[in-house]
């Protein structure tokens, strides 16, 4: 495999030498890099470009890691990112044409009479319960919290939804604890479940279908037969997973990096989805004729689009701070903590990702993107074959939509050890998606075993953690706020759920993306490994199965 182009885009320093003070590695070895720290300025300014063979700060020649930093580092694949760039612009500009010219009446003529029925009946009902309202206040606006057994009160709403809110992130960190604590038993804990929790379903589906019956009963034999077959690799998960989970807790900027992804996608998945709505019924958009179609196919496509390019701009910011814990946390002499000579990591991290490697954020996301719209086509032909009983069209469009899904997924997989090549090596996404092949074929299945063993953890945790949540805020409601209603108690609870995996959904994807940034780093380096944190280095060595060359 080529070596890498630095690992750190325009960080504008090397790594420090073993430990803080310069210290050589234990028994004499050649120090990991070379390098001056941030405030060694005419240090610096003797070294020029540094990759292998270059001199440590004791003369002596540095031998041991793959690693050239790269400095000045370039960006990569331009063409994708003004591509997507002209595709917001694109979309901007149709939301700008639909929205004033939306016309409900294209949409929705049959239904004008019940529109007024059901708005006269609602104004009607509003000003009895206005009235109803008014009264209540004035009886007991001396009260800070006002009681409803309908739970309808905006007091009431406000409790719900922050009690879910705090004790689905209390739950979260609470099992980032016992993640950490107790990875293995957790791993071996939740693959075990998943088996008992197959048995289950297939037993409940014996009900309504036999045959998903048997299927999901199959499913948990091949689940008891991987466990059987992975119990060896369960150590190494382990040492992943406490790894992770410790980084993670040092780095909670990376939490709040998913969380903004979140948000920032929420609001312009909003825009994207009433645009869409406004070209559907907009005057203009009509008049258009058959061009609606395109104008309807290409904001679907942004909207994929869209959608992969936030998540993976927030697994490559996720990634680059793993990776800068990697290479250059250094385990301070005497102690267990690792110092690190960067500031703002996050930030760092994040100026790169919209940077210098935007451009192969944008091609990779493209590639998804595109097979997303044309799967997302092929489910509208299948469901007009249908509806019109063409039964050969109906087959071709769902052949096709199976065969883009599992292609889909496969690249989708691979793209997550793309993209963390991007974020550590600052490489285009065609020399990513290169190298992460090599990577595939030679420890593809190592890999493949660690997702698998730590999802079942993250999965079970997210199911675990909307559960309590809906439990706990349930709870509140009806004792706490004296919510007799059954109906509200259950929206609450949906709500409240889906609240809890949305929070956890969060740190997963951290987690997830150090897990993959972490293992290429060792598959790649393992010397950076040794030369930084030994003690993680020995753990790993005596628990990878001899699958990399330590």
């Amino acid at each position: 495999m080529s070596d890498p182009n630095g690992y750190y885009q325009g960080y504008g320093s090397q790594p420090p030498p073993y430990g803080p003070s310069g210290m050589v590695p234990p028994d004499g070895q050649s120090l990991y890099v070379d390098m001056p720290t941030d405030n060694n300025d005419s240090s610096k300014k003797n070294h020029g470009k540094h990759g292998k063979g270059n001199k440590n700060q004791n003369g002596d020649a540095y031998e041991g890691s793959k690693i050239q930093f790269n400095e000045k580092p370039q960006y990569q694949d331009i063409w994708a990112a003004i591509l997507y760039i002209v595709t917001v612009i694109a979309t901007i500009a149709i939301a700008g044409i639909s929205i004033p010219t939306m016309n409900l009446d294209n949409l929705m003529d049959s239904n004008d009479s019940n529109n007024s029925t059901s708005t006269n009946t609602g104004t009607s009902t509003n000003s009895a319960n206005t009235g109803k309202s008014g009264t209540n206040t004035s009886n007991s606006n001396h009260l800070k919290f006002k009681r409803s057994k309908d739970g309808d009160s905006g007091t009431d709403i406000v409790i719900m939804l922050l009690s879910s809110v705090v004790f689905s992130g209390l739950l979260t960190f609470g099992y980032m604890i016992l993640m950490q604590k107790y990875a293995g038993k957790m791993i071996k804990a939740t693959f075990i479940m998943s088996i008992i929790f197959n048995i289950i379903y297939a037993l409940i589906c014996f009900l309504v279908s036999p045959i998903l019956s048997v299927i999901m009963l199959l499913f948990a034999i091949l689940y008891a037969i991987c466990y059987f077959l992975w119990r060896s690799r369960i150590p190494f998960a382990k040492v992943m997973l406490k790894t992770v989970t410790s980084v993670t807790k040092k780095f909670p900027a990376t939490i709040l990096t998913g969380f903004i992804g979140c948000f920032v996608g929420a609001i312009w998945y909003g825009i994207i989805c009433v645009t869409f709505v406004a070209a559907l019924c907009s005057d203009t958009m009509v008049n258009l004729g058959a061009g609606m179609y395109v104008v309807l196919i290409f904001i679907l496509f942004s909207f994929y689009f869209s959608t992969q390019v936030i998540n993976n701009v927030v697994h490559v910011t996720i990634s680059g701070v793993f990776a800068t814990y990697y290479f250059r946390g250094v385990v301070e002499p005497g102690t267990n903590d690792v110092i690190l000579d960067v500031k703002n990591p996050t930030v760092k991290s994040f100026g790169r990702a919209m940077t210098t490697s935007f451009g192969s954020i944008c091609f990779g996301s493209l590639v998804i993107a595109v097979i997303q719209t044309l799967r997302a086509l092929a489910s509208i032909l299948k469901n007009e074959g249908r509806e019109d009983d063409n039964g050969l069209l109906t087959i071709v469009a769902c052949c096709i939509e199976c065969i883009l899904s599992w292609v889909e997924d496969i690249i989708e997989y691979f793209n997550v050890y793309a993209f963390t090549e991007v974020a550590i090596y600052g490489k285009s996404y065609c020399e990513a998606a290169k190298d992460t092949w090599e990577i595939c074929k030679d420890r593809g299945i190592e890999a493949l075993i660690n997702d698998n063993l730590i999802g079942n953890v993250l999965t079970l945790g997210g199911l675990a953690v909307g559960c309590l949540s809906t439990v706990i805020t349930v709870v509140i409601g009806f004792l706490g706020l004296s919510i007799k209603e059954v109906a509200p108690l259950i929206i609450y609870g949906i709500l409240a759920f889906l609240i809890g995996m949305m929070i956890f959904s969060v740190v997963a994807q951290v987690i997830n993306s150090g897990v993959a940034t972490t293992f290429v780093c060792i598959c790649e380096d393992p010397d950076a490994l040794l030369h930084t944190k030994p003690e993680l280095y020995n753990k790993v060595k005596e628990t990878f199965n001899g699958s990399v060359s330590l």
